[in-house]
């Protein structure tokens, strides 16, 4: 079974993922300056509510994951709101590529970079920022999970490889059980870098 066949079959079911609370929203209101006249991505949307939050806080939207279920839900909850869309797109074939350079002021990885590819994903999302963009990376912590469910979270290694990307800033900011990272490009950004 593909993950998006797993996806798929898990929203199918009228399953959900872990809801964006009101600590996440103001760590994103106290962090990012206003987004109004710019551009958001967000991996692995699920069915949009991260996407929608980044939004309403005035960004230009773009929720993308790999499974038509989940992106078909987005669409339906959040059709009404201009400047959110979503579109299907596999990020470990190459639907990174699809989109375009240096498009984007924020790019984030809502707890998602685990069940992905980690470096082509992060290389990849460094070539579609803007000089001096933010990837923001929202995870769980491997270690801090129960036996059978480290899958679900970042290793330390994973954290220090994701640190390893020659950003200019990076920062961390605990939220519940959650790590927060907001990671900022080099104002002149070398997308080879690593």
């Amino acid at each position: 079974m593909s993950a998006a066949d797993h996806w798929n079959g898990h929203y199918q079911q009228g399953k959900d993922f872990r809801p964006v609370t009101e600590p996440e929203v103001r760590l994103l209101t106290e962090h990012l300056a206003p987004g109004t006249g710019r551009r958001a991505l967000d991996l692995g949307c699920g069915t949009g509510e991260y996407a929608a939050a980044l939004h309403d806080l005035g960004f230009t939207t773009t929720g993308v994951d790999f499974s038509q279920v989940a992106v078909a839900t987005a669409q339906a909850r959040h059709h009404d709101r201009n400047g959110l869309d979503f579109r299907l797109l596999d990020v470990n074939r190459g639907g990174l590529d699809l989109l375009p350079a240096a498009e984007f002021d924020l790019i984030t990885c809502r707890l998602f970079l685990a069940f992905v590819d980690l470096v082509p994903t992060v290389a990849g999302t460094r070539h579609l920022l803007v000089p001096a963009g933010r990837l923001l990376v929202t995870t769980p912590l491997a270690e801090r999970q129960q036996a059978g469910r480290e899958s679900i979270g970042l290793r330390p290694a994973d954290l220090d490889l994701l640190r390893s990307f020659s950003w200019t800033a990076v920062a961390g900011y605990p939220l519940d059980d959650l790590l927060c990272l907001l990671l900022t490009a080099h104002p002149t950004l070398d997308r080879t870098s690593r």
